[in-house]
């Protein structure tokens, strides 16, 4: 790798070296370029300070939070002369109240943040945005120190200094203030600043919510925070919006992963509506599978099978036979998984018909082998093992489809059972097992499970009424059986 150009300065030099990985080269160029400083300047000067808060600013970006506030609290050190702009010194300030925060030094980084927006209001004024700029961070470790109202307090009058001035920074500080309504148990709007916001602000606010929601939020709030801000984009920006598609997706996710089925349905129904007033037929495609799987987890058997029907129609329309052939395929895993193995070998023939004339040899082999086996369990073995053999020799022998299938291949022409009904029986056991050994012992009545094409279906009954952390940990204890066995009985 070639070093970072002397006409540079070190500053720029030392994220050169970073941006090429080089962290240990950056951190020795601003070392060198601190010792310069204090050769010509000397220490606790002006220049000193400014070469210390270079080296600070490289640190942080080198993830290096703890050293990098030493630097700052070196810069700020240095007071200001009589008469010189304190502007460097204000920034030295809060890059150490961030540092402090980023390293978990809470009440220090709030100290230093206090200073800096005393400071700020002093040298700017409370409406200009320079002063705002510390705000921000403050209610941010506020909000951490768990100070709400402080929090709150910063973040207002940020999001007014920056929606006066039209600044860019409205749209994060919209977002903070919504993750600190919700921390606060603020049960109505999050977002009501959004209709006073451009579009271009309104569409970064969905941004910064999605990555904040990643952390320090919890789930129960977060999911709360990203449903208030799908219904708020909607309203601002339109249901047609990608901001707002985006934002319904996060939802969807969400409430995939809080069991809330009913929401996620919603949410992706609103996705397939909006792709279908526009006309995006391969993305409504896409959104109707979605719901489809959706309605599968929900166990809502007759809807999805319905769905799963829609699905190919639409994958019809496109006249894409490859597409047909995989909206076939799902359809008929669909059936096998609710009880239905006679039509859903129909859906898998039609859907063998449909491979044979596109162009994905990966899709028809699989198609081809999930055929046979399914035409072998009917006990139709002379076509089962045309249709077996005919996908093995399609599939690479490392695809995920050909060892089942070659199993079952092989115990045909042994002329024995393909053993997946020994299986299922093993695995139900080994589920029931894992949900009883894992609950208390006084919390079951009943607890029975059965496969159902790739699925599990429960059969529970209480001895007595859980509480709530209980029926939440039975849940958790049920998915994760979920998780461990569904991958003994695919395929």
């Amino acid at each position: 790798m070639s070093a970072a150009p002397a006409f540079m300065s070190p500053l720029d030099q030392a994220l050169t070296l970073l941006a090429e990985g080089r962290v240990a080269d950056a951190e020795e160029r601003m070392k060198q370029a601190l010792r310069q400083a204090t050769e010509l300047h000397g220490e606790h000067t002006a220049g000193w300070a400014a070469a210390q808060s270079d080296m600070g600013n490289v640190l942080l970006r080198a993830d290096q939070p703890a050293w990098a506030a030493e630097c700052f609290r070196a810069a700020v050190s240095v007071p200001v002369p009589p008469g010189a702009d304190p502007q460097r010194r204000l920034g030295y300030q809060l890059n150490l109240g961030i540092a402090l925060a980023l390293c978990g030094r809470l009440e220090e980084g709030a100290e230093a943040l206090r200073e800096s927006r005393a400071g700020r209001a002093a040298f700017f004024g409370r409406k200009h945005v320079g002063y705002a700029t510390g705000l921000e961070p403050l209610a941010d470790v506020l909000l951490r120190l768990g100070d709400h109202a402080g929090a709150l307090e910063a973040i207002d009058e940020a999001v007014w200094i920056f929606k006066r001035a039209g600044h860019e920074r409205a749209a994060s500080s919209v977002a903070l203030r919504g993750v600190i309504m919700v921390a606060n148990g603020h049960t109505g709007p999050l977002f009501p600043a959004l209709k006073d916001l451009p579009d271009p602000l309104v569409e970064r606010v969905g941004t910064f919510v999605a990555a904040r929601i990643q952390r320090d939020i919890d789930p129960a709030a977060a999911y709360r925070m990203i449903g208030q801000l799908a219904g708020a984009l909607a309203d601002r920006l339109g249901p047609d919006h990608p901001a707002t598609i985006e934002a319904l997706r996060s939802l969807a996710t969400e409430a995939a992963d809080r069991g809330q089925h009913a929401h996620r349905i919603a949410a992706l129904e609103q996705i397939l509506a909006s792709y279908d007033r526009q006309d995006r037929a391969e993305d409504g495609l896409a959104a109707a599978t979605d719901v489809a799987e959706a309605l599968s987890d929900a166990r809502e058997t007759d809807k999805c099978l319905l769905a799963y029907e829609e699905v190919a129609d639409r994958a019809r329309r496109t006249g894409r036979v490859d597409r047909l052939s995989q909206a076939l395929f799902d359809w008929g895993l669909a059936l096998r998984n609710a009880g239905r193995p006679e039509d859903a070998v129909e859906r898998f023939g039609e859907a063998v018909v449909a491979a044979r004339g596109g162009d994905d040899r990966e899709l028809r082999g699989q198609v081809i082998a999930a055929y046979g086996i399914a035409l072998q369990h009917l006990g139709r073995a002379a076509e089962a093992r045309e249709a077996l053999e005919e996908g093995l020799s399609v599939l690479d022998p490392t695809d995920a489809a050909a060892q089942p299938a070659r199993g079952h291949l092989v115990a045909l022409l042994d002329g024995r059972d393909c053993g997946c009904t020994a299986l299922q029986a093993a695995v139900e056991e080994a589920f029931r097992e894992f949900v009883v050994s894992r609950v208390p012992a006084d919390l079951l009545a009943r607890f029975g499970v059965r496969v159902v094409g790739n699925n599990f279906v429960v059969d529970v009954e209480f001895q007595r009424e859980p509480g709530d952390e209980e029926l939440a940990k039975f849940n958790e204890v049920v998915r994760a059986a979920h998780a461990e066995f569904s991958r003994q009985i695919a395929g």
